[in-house]
């Protein structure tokens, strides 16, 4: 059994029970950047892909779910721990039919894994009431190592979901390293404005070569005078050691979070904009039900 991911949760669990837990101020619960909070992230894609020529019929399908476990605690005045433990299943199958040639063929491959686990740090201040920014780092322990036929295919499945966001949390066979940082804004009574950026420089542990990425993402969410809200958000992931560099997506998404208690959620649709994983909404191209809940203390 690899010991690796139980090592990650004890970590986790460490910091957890490590930290002091003052609750963030109603005022301030917009910042997401601030206040203790842990939350689960998960993401649900499924796409096929079929094509005829005479009477030969190929099919590709795929499925993958991963989640996340997500933690931020406060651990001095301004300065907050960051966790994130990531999980995925994957599957894929093929079929190749032909009555003229008398061939029926399918094959499949599937694997549940155990992602990187992150551990990092950031700090987090607020100007104004209304303006607040973030900045920091964080690492991801390599455990993702020397990946099966299986494993490879659930890598498949699930790796696009995001839209090549995140990729630090299931790539294989590389050291992650990240900076990060990014302002949150209330822009008007309801209104509020959020925009983060990212640089991974994920380092090879089994050859190959280094892989160097860059994220972007800005949202504007609008909230109702009760608990529900939305917004859109739009996000552009650069792969700069690949030929195909940019990939954009855009996500609607509606909120929930209740004035008097401390749980919130938010669900979106994440649509694929161009290739090579878009248009999300054409055959075997991405779009992806992305489902989150957190809870703040």
């Amino acid at each position: 059994m690899n010991a690796k991911p139980l090592l990650s949760a004890a970590v986790l669990l460490g910091l957890w029970l490590a930290a002091p837990s003052p609750a963030l101020a109603d005022k301030n619960r917009w910042i997401r950047t601030q206040g203790h909070r842990v939350g689960l992230e998960l993401d649900v894609l499924s796409k096929s892909a079929d094509w005829t020529e005479d009477d030969v019929t190929s099919e590709v399908s795929t499925f993958g779910l991963s989640f996340a476990l997500v933690g931020q605690l406060r651990w001095r005045d301004r300065l907050y721990l960051d966790a994130e433990l990531p999980l995925a299943y994957g599957s894929l199958s093929a079929s190749y039919r032909s009555e003229r040639l008398g061939v029926d063929e399918s094959s499949s491959a599937s694997s549940f894994l155990f992602g990187n686990p992150t551990l990092g740090a950031h700090y987090a201040r607020t100007f104004y009431r209304r303006f607040a920014v973030f900045f920091g780092g964080a690492f991801s322990i390599p455990v993702l190592d020397d990946p099966d036929e299986n494993a490879r295919a659930a890598l498949q499945a699930t790796t696009p979901a995001r839209a090549f966001f995140d990729l630090h949390r299931l790539i294989p066979e590389h050291f992650p390293l990240r900076v990060r940082g990014g302002v949150e804004a209330k822009v008007g009574a309801r209104l509020f404005y959020r925009a983060d950026t990212a640089v991974t420089l994920a380092l090879p542990t089994a050859g190959g070569g280094a892989e160097l990425l860059v994220e972007q993402g800005s949202e504007l969410e609008l909230r109702g005078k009760g608990a529900l809200g939305g917004g859109l958000r739009l996000q552009a992931a650069l792969t700069l050691t690949r030929d195909d560099m940019a990939q954009l997506a855009l996500e609607p998404f509606v909120s929930y979070e209740p004035a008097k208690s401390a749980f919130h959620g938010r669900a979106g649709l994440l649509v694929a904009l161009d290739a090579p994983l878009g248009f999300g909404l054409a055959d075997d191209k991405v779009t992806t039900l992305r489902l989150a809940i957190g809870h703040r203390f």
